[in-house]
């Protein structure tokens, strides 16, 4: 599910007008933007007309001008894209739509109608659009209710308030000592301490926890059977304490199930640190479903690799990190895409110099056949695991890679050579794994960037040598980045 499924259509067009916007510098054609858009003049032209209406309150922070020729925007330094998306959900009937089967539970066609001041067939529409995109958290709108498995209504709620809704709202509604007491109480009967970051996350699912603990007919099929391998597990142990005797303070009679729920919520996420993650790792049991895949995945990666052995705190690091993707895909379905998927992989490759995706798809195959999962094109959450794998591997690539020593020998006049040495280094700082300066005779280096042939073969020892065709020119830098994997290897 993408966060433009909460918009209409005209409004995604208006959204990817600001997108455009950004990603090439602020300006560009209106011809460009048509073709982008691949819609009608008179389409574009409405756009326009409804961005400037929009933002008309937001002039001192946010503007969008068309002179005849080109489209630009301006944006103060506090406002981002972020806060234009956010701008657009807070109108949005179907964000309204979730907002209040969440405060409520439950509506009536009439009772929704006079809310959203929409018609009945706009209504229908509308919530058939959203069971389209719901489907793969498995849950539905239906009789003015939210059905499907409560792990998964939670999961979805939590998504939803984590990047739909503003948070700050949220808290301002909601707010109450019972939140920071249930909190606490994890801290305390846990012995953890909790991050900032980490423990708004933890408040958000506690809030949707509070304001689901009394519906009706919550179903648990799919999560009875997950915890099977579970029921002693320490750590669920502990949450099994917790949940029952918080809740019985407030006189609540909660199922065992609840504290199912909380558990598997605080392995999927980052709630616990690292370290506690990894005390907790020392005694869990190892043949659990999720516990022996961090480990099969952890040896398929050093035998990919070659690695003889991983650095201690880089092979904690990578348990945290499939820990917490293996727990979602073992528990839930569905995902809110929140970053741009092709974007990332792109950003990544950059900077890494090679395409992980393939291992990463490789380590996700086996991982879903593990758990008996379907790859499929409407399982978000699959989709974005293929991504952590792939920023898992990226993070492994970037600490395991050895130095390259880089020595730049030119032979011009020297008021040429010490302005191109440095624009050379400035324009390999992406390059990971190197380190580059102007050469020093009598110093080891593994590459030689020259724009001559040597005359001597040994002249600078067993150091490659790479003649540069044209400095600074494309076709050498990416000669040069494959050289560097090939001394990486």
């Amino acid at each position: 599910m993408k966060i433009e499924h909460f918009l209409e259509k005209n409004e995604i067009r208006e959204v990817t007008i600001f997108k455009q916007l950004v990603l090439n510098g602020g300006t560009l054609s209106y011809a460009e933007m048509l073709e982008h858009l691949a819609v009608a003049k008179a389409s574009l032209d409405k756009d326009l007309e409804s961005i400037s209406f929009r933002i008309q309150s937001l002039a001192d922070q946010v503007q969008v001008n068309y002179d005849g020729q080109s489209i630009s925007l301006f944006m103060s330094d506090d406002y981002s894209l972020q806060q234009i998306y956010q701008l657009y959900l807070n109108q949005s009937v179907k964000v309204e739509l979730i907002r209040f089967l969440f405060k409520h539970q439950e509506f009536s066609i009439v009772q929704l109608t006079q809310k959203l001041m929409i018609s009945d067939s706009s209504l229908f529409r509308k919530i058939k659009e959203l069971n389209s995109y719901l489907k793969e958290f498995g849950i539905k709108i239906r009789n003015g209710q939210l059905h499907g498995e409560e792990l998964h209504i939670r999961y979805f709620y939590f998504q939803f308030f984590s990047y739909i809704e503003e948070r700050n709202a949220l808290f301002t509604s909601h707010s109450d000592k019972q939140i920071t007491q249930m909190v606490q109480a994890v801290e305390s009967f846990l012995h953890v301490a909790i991050e900032p970051e980490n423990k708004q996350r933890l408040n958000v699912w506690i809030l949707i926890s509070k304001n689901r603990v009394n519906s009706k007919e919550k179903q648990y099929t799919h999560l009875r059977e997950q915890m099977q391998p579970y029921l002693e597990d320490p750590l669920y142990q502990k949450i099994r304490i917790m949940v029952l005797r918080y809740f019985s303070r407030y006189s609540i009679e909660v199922d065992e199930e609840e504290a199912m729920l909380h558990f598997a919520f605080l392995l999927a996420f980052p709630i616990l640190t690292e370290h506690d993650f990894h005390e907790y790792r020392l005694e869990r049991d190892r043949r659990a479903p999720i516990a022996a895949l961090d480990t099969y995945i952890v040896e398929t990666i050093i035998i990919q690799y070659k690695f003889r052995r991983l650095p201690y705190m880089l092979e904690r690091d990578m348990y945290y990190h499939l820990s917490h993707i293996h727990t979602k895909l073992y528990f839930f379905q569905g995902d809110i895409e929140i970053y741009d998927y092709d974007e990332m992989l792109a950003k990544e490759k950059q900077f890494t110099g090679r395409d992980l995706i393939s291992f990463a798809q490789t380590l996700l195959t086996i991982s879903t056949g593990k758990l008996g999962i379907k790859e499929t094109e409407e399982n978000s959450l699959v989709k974005m695991e293929l991504l952590k794998y792939s920023s898992l591997l990226a993070i492994v690539s970037f600490k395991m890679t050895t130095i390259v020593q880089i020595g730049i020998d030119l032979k011009m006049e020297s008021i040429y050579t010490e302005t191109l040495n440095q624009l050379l280094i400035l324009n390999m700082r992406h390059i990971n794994g190197i380190r580059v300066e102007a050469y020093q005779p009598n110093k080891h280096y593994d590459l030689i960037l020259t724009n001559e042939q040597p005359t001597e073969k040994d002249h600078y020892e067993d150091a490659k040598v790479y003649v540069l065709s044209e400095i600074l020119s494309p076709f050498d830098m990416k000669n040069i980045q494959r050289i560097v994997q090939q001394l990486n290897a």
